[in-house]
Order: C-alpha cells, then sequence, then structure tokens
C-alpha cells in the first residue's frame, strides 16, 4: 500500500509540473535559422516575462548570455503598434500571446552548445542535454548531414505521432542524431491556423523541434492562411527563413522561397503553392540565378506539389503539379540536382534515377538514365559524376505520408519504390555518397536507395526501363507485319462474338489497365468484331471516326486443364494494327513500330478484309500465362482519325 501511495504522489507530482510547464510556453522553445556562426531560438508565454537566453558549451557552464534587449518580442496587432498587415505582428495567434525570438550570434561553426530559457533569473526551461543546438559547417566543407523528410503529417492523430517516435526510436538505436528536419507541407491542417501549428506541429514535434531546425515549405493547406507574396500568416509567424542569403545561397527577398547551405550541400526550397510558377516568374528567375550561383556538391530541392504522383493526387491532371513538372524541373535538372523532395500526395513515391521527364502525361520511355532499384544490398547505387552536372539524372521522393490518411489512384511509371502507408525519410550524406531510407510508422525500413558520385559518369535513356506495374523489366517485341493462315480449331477458348470490356476516348486509360487487377467495371460492354465502316461489326463504334485512333479491350479467360500450351495461338481479324497483352506483359505487336497508346508510332494501314489472321503463342506469351484466371488486353489501332473504317475481332483458340 506505501509503494501505491509513492506512486500515485510521482503522478500526481508529475501532472502538476507539467501543468506548470504548460502554463510557462504557450509553445516551448524550438529553433530556426541556423547558420555556421548563429541560430534563432523562437519560444512563446501568455506572460509578461524578462526573457534571457543562456547558453555555452556546456550544460554545467552556461557562460554566455543575450538579454532581454536583443530578444525581438512579438505581439498580436491588437495589443501592438504595428498595423494587422506588419510582418512583425502575429497573424491570428490568441490575445496575449507574446512570441520571443532570440538570434544568438558570434558562434563557432560545427559546434554544439547548450542553452536554457530564463525568465530574469529564474529558469524556465530544465537543465536537460535535450536543450541544445548545433551549428552549421561553414560552406564547402566535407562535413557529413544527417536529416529527416516529412510531409502531409499535421493531424494531430495517432499516425503522426507514431511516425515521430519510429524517427526517434531508430536513431536513438541506431546512434543517430538529425542536424537538420525537413518539412514539404501540410504540417497543420486543415487552414495552418495559429492554433492548428501550436496543437498539430509545435506541440507534436516538441522533443524534436528543441534541438533540431526545421526548414520549411509551405503547403496548400497553411496556403489558406498564409501568402507566400507578402509573407503574412500563421506559417510565417511560425518559421524564421533566410531571405537575405543569411545560411548561404542567393537571397530571394522573400521567406516563401530560399536556399541554405550545409557543408558541401545546398538545399532549395520554393513554394509551389500560390506564386508564379512560370519560367518567367520571380521565383523562377531567382532559381536559375541561385543555381548559377553554387558551388556546392550535393544539391537538394524541396517543396509542397510533386511533379510526378498517382497517389491521393494525379501530377497528369491538376495544374499545380504539372507546371511544377514543365516549367520548375528543366530548371532544377540544369542545374544538376540529385534529389527532389515533395508532398501533397498521401502516399510514398520512389522513382528511378531520371532526366527530362517533363511530357504530360508522364512517360518512363526516353527519361530513365538507371531502372535499378538504387539498393546498395540490390542493384547498387544509382551512380552519377561527381559534382553538380547538368541532367545526369534525379530521384524524385514524394513523403506526403507523414500522418494523414494514405491512398493511392494509380501507377506513375517513373517510380521504383511505392507504399501506400505512413511513414517519413531518413537521409544522410557522407563524403560521395547519400543514402536515402523510407521508415514506416512501426519503425520498419520499407526502401533504401542511395546515389554515388564519382569521376564522370555518362548516361543515356533506357529503351525499355523497368514497369512498376508489372514489377518487370518489359520484354521488347519486334512488330511484325502479319500473321498466318488459321490453322484447324480444336477449341475456341475465347469465341467469335465473345464479350469484352471496352474503353475508347480522347484520353487513355490508367498504366494498369491491361493486368488482371484492374478493375474495369465502369468500361463498356460489347460483342467482338468491334469497329466501323465495313458492316461486319457486332460493336459499332459510331463515334471513333474523326475523333479517337484507338480502341481497348479486356477479356478474363481460363485455359482447360491439361493443353499443350505450344497449341496456343490468336486468331485475329483487324484493321489496322494492334498490341495484345497476356496479364499485363506485351506478347504481340502488329503494325505499330514503337510505344503505345497515344505514344504509338508508325501505325500501319492494314485492312481486314472479313478474315482472320493466326498469330501462335511464343515463348515469352507462354511464360506470362498464370494458373487459373487470366488476363488477355488488346490495344486496337486505326491508322488515322479519318479512316473510312476500323475492325477489332480477336479470338483465343487452341489448334488441333
Amino acid at each position: 500500500m506505501k509503494q501505491m501511495h509513492i506512486i500515485l504522489i510521482f503522478c500526481l507530482l508529475s501532472i502538476c509540473l507539467g501543468q506548470g510547464e504548460d502554463r510557462i510556453f504557450s509553445r516551448s522553445p524550438y529553433l530556426q535559422l541556423a547558420t555556421d556562426s548563429s541560430i534563432q531560438i523562437v519560444w512563446r508565454t501568455e506572460a509578461k516575462i524578462n526573457p534571457i537566453i543562456r547558453y555555452g558549451k556546456s550544460l554545467e557552464d552556461l557562460n554566455e548570455q543575450i538579454g532581454s534587449e536583443s530578444i525581438l518580442e512579438r505581439r498580436t496587432a491588437e495589443e501592438s503598434e504595428e498595423s494587422a498587415n506588419d510582418s512583425l505582428s502575429l497573424f491570428d495567434a490568441p490575445k496575449g500571446t507574446r512570441q520571443f525570438e532570440a538570434k544568438v550570434s558570434d558562434l563557432d561553426s560545427n559546434s554544439t552548445y547548450y542553452y536554457s530559457v530564463f525568465d530574469g533569473e529564474q529558469r524556465l526551461t530544465p537543465k536537460d542535454p535535450s536543450y541544445h543546438f548545433k551549428t552549421h559547417p561553414k560552406p564547402g566543407t566535407n562535413s557529413p548531414v544527417y536529416f529527416w523528410v516529412v510531409g502531409d503529417s499535421g493531424t494531430g492523430g495517432e499516425n503522426q505521432a507514431r511516425v515521430h517516435t519510429a524517427m526517434r526510436k531508430y536513431n536513438q538505436i541506431k546512434n543517430l542524431k538529425l542536424d537538420l528536419y525537413i518539412h514539404v507541407g501540410d504540417m497543420a491542417y486543415n487552414s495552418g491556423t495559429d492554433g492548428e501549428f501550436s496543437e498539430r506541429f509545435f506541440k507534436m514535434y516538441e522533443p524534436t523541434l528543441r534541438n533540431t531546425v526545421c526548414w520549411a515549405a509551405m503547403g496548400n493547406h497553411e496556403g489558406r492562411t498564409s501568402k507566400g507574396e507578402n509573407g503574412i500568416g500563421p506559417y510565417y509567424d511560425a518559421y524564421i527563413c533566410p531571405k537575405a542569403a543569411e545560411a548561404g545561397g542567393l537571397p530571394s527577398g522573400k521567406e516563401a522561397y530560399y536556399s541554405f547551405d550545409y557543408g558541401k550541400v545546398h538545399f532549395i526550397v520554393l513554394d509551389s503553392h500560390d506564386l508564379d510558377r512560370r519560367p518567367s516568374g520571380a521565383m523562377a528567375q531567382w532559381l536559375k540565378a541561385d543555381l548559377e550561383k553554387t558551388k556546392s556538391e550535393w544539391l537538394i530541392a524541396y517543396f509542397h506539389h510533386p511533379p510526378y504522383t498517382k497517389g491521393s493526387h494525379d501530377s497528369d491532371k491538376e495544374q499545380q503539379l504539372i507546371e511544377m513538372r514543365e516549367h520548375i524541373m528543366p530548371i532544377l535538372e540544369s542545374g544538376g540536382v540529385d534529389v527532389v523532395f515533395t508532398g501533397h500526395s498521401h502516399i510514398y513515391e520512389r522513382s528511378m534515377l531520371i532526366n527530362g521527364a517533363y511530357s504530360t502525361p508522364t512517360v518512363s520511355e526516353g527519361v530513365i538514365l538507371d531502372d535499378g532499384d538504387g539498393n546498395p544490398s540490390g542493384d547498387g547505387p544509382y551512380l552519377k559524376s561527381a559534382g553538380l552536372v547538368p541532367h545526369n539524372g534525379t530521384v524524385q521522393v514524394v513523403a506526403g505520408h507523414g500522418g494523414t490518411k494514405v491512398s493511392r489512384k494509380g501507377t506513375m511509371p517513373i517510380m521504383r519504390s511505392i507504399f501506400v502507408e505512413n511513414g517519413s525519410v531518413l537521409v544522410s550524406i557522407s563524403d560521395n555518397v547519400l543514402t536515402g531510407t523510407m521508415l514506416n510508422l512501426d519503425g520498419l525500413i520499407r526502401d533504401t536507395f542511395a546515389i554515388k558520385k564519382e569521376g564522370t559518369v555518362n548516361h543515356s535513356p533506357i529503351e525499355n526501363p523497368w514497369n512498376p506495374v508489372t514489377g518487370q523489366k518489359p520484354v521488347k517485341k519486334k512488330s511484325i507485319s502479319g500473321g498466318e493462315k488459321v490453322p484447324p480449331v480444336a477449341k475456341m477458348i475465347i469465341g467469335k462474338n465473345s464479350q469484352w470490356a471496352y474503353f475508347i476516348d480522347a484520353e487513355s486509360p490508367p498504366e494498369n489497365w491491361n493486368t488482371l487487377a484492374f478493375n474495369h467495371s465502369s468500361w463498356k460492354k460489347g460483342e467482338s468484331g468491334f469497329g466501323f465502316g465495313d458492316n461486319d461489326d457486332r460493336t459499332v463504334l459510331s463515334n471513333m471516326k474523326n475523333k479517337y485512333t484507338t480502341l481497348y479491350l479486356r477479356r478474363s479467360f481460363a485455359l482447360p486443364e491439361g493443353i499443350d500450351y505450344k497449341k496456343i495461338g490468336l486468331a485475329v481479324s483487324y484493321d489496322d494494327a494492334f498490341i495484345a497483352y497476356l496479364n499485363g506483359k506485351e506478347i504481340l505487336r502488329v503494325g505499330i513500330e514503337s510505344g503505345n497508346g497515344k505514344r504509338a508510332r508508325n501505325i500501319s494501314s492494314h485492312e481486314a478484309n472479313n478474315t482472320f489472321e493466326y498469330f501462335p503463342f511464343d515463348e515469352n506469351a507462354i511464360k506470362a500465362l498464370e494458373g487459373g484466371v487470366n488476363m488477355l488486353a488488346i490495344e486496337g489501332h486505326n491508322h488515322e482519325k479519318e479512316s473510312s473504317d476500323f475492325t477489332m475481332h480477336p479470338t483465343l483458340i487452341l489448334k488441333k
């Protein structure tokens, strides 16, 4: 019983102490804008205090001091002499809020200091080694860096907390310490208000923020209450960003976009939400000038809206995402960018090594420089030339899985790793190797990639890169001009006039349309053959002429037991050309030189003449067969929109 009383008293004391500390700080101390010789310490109280920062290289001897006369105090507009539109006034903080911003200067580079916040002589933060900061190394020095990347986290919910805890436990086990914390936006749902920042960002990450600077990019949810053009709102109250090149790079004049250096690494932060994204805009012009100025060995860029994603958002259909791909990515790749981190799309997606993927929709053909997994324990790291070499390859990482609900619309063809689960990314750069690790909310490593820079590496685009839908490198099929005479038939596996699901539209179907897993319930149903103009079609495509050139067909089938696979083949009546897929793998190409869908090129003209031609399954087609249910998909092409007729009538036969 005595032991129970002791435990109860301890718990009550802990609660009382916790409540007392909460009453002192309405936002606990956190770090901002570190350089090689300075840092900012920020905190909030509701009570009036005499703010003092004491700091030193020993926790036992905080022998330096910043007095209240050197600490900026910010109040709400109605409580200060500043106007509501002045950047010094707090935008929508609770009445009575006092925000203190203390710049600690004249520090040694790459050095650790301990600090404490005082009210006069009263110590407000505990004597605890977790209250420390580390200055940056001098720009250009060969110092390793280890940083945390988070996006779309600010729900205040359990998954956000688990992602944070997983990172802290992983670092504790591995004896690793963060140098930087990068947030790619949407850190305070739903509208980035002052209260949402306090509860869903600062309170959630407090143990990390007290000793690690968060370098942020604004998301669309923060953009509901903060504006990049004037730098006013709760987002800009929360962060102190280097608009005057205080931490390296080129002055931007705005906290909305900026750059900073850490040793040999140059970081670029952009506002993809509410500023002009065109090449002629102020942000893009600054970006070009900043890239020309940097002499770093590594280049990391981050912003909110991803140029490439099929998660909860689609970069082929949304304007902000399209513009970042078409306008900003060419600039970044011309500057030799190594990795681009983004969020917005609630998923984890990580690309192969790419260059020049600016078209809409995004394709993998001609833009993949290395289609390996990038894992040092797998296919090996992606290789690049030493230094910053234009168009030498970029890895795209969508890290919008920091805490909010995750989802997926489809598959982006340039991606190598995709996970629909919450987590974050840990990145280390040491000497000539960058390593990225996706850690999920359970603390499990789900993806690892690396980039190694050495000497001169010349890349050529891979003609048929690894396919994230099939998980395989496609086998390139040579186009043939026609088939054989149909042999005697033992059995019709898919007969004439069978029902197929079909799709015809100006847009291409999703990338995985030809796989068994794809749901075609929204497609139309019709009996073969399909076409118009020659009076031999069961399903007449009357709206195809002068509008569309491509028809997509799908039908599942099961093979009879005990058959000889070498006797299976397609018998097709067609006008003009087609590509056949089996369970997502291309098995036959007739009259089409290259590409598929809207990207098909050099399509031959061919008349059906109400006859069928036979195409026996080759070794690759037989390998594509699955036990049980299979999916046959046909992509039929007309030579031109103005063609007078079109026919696609596929069957699958077993010859005698």
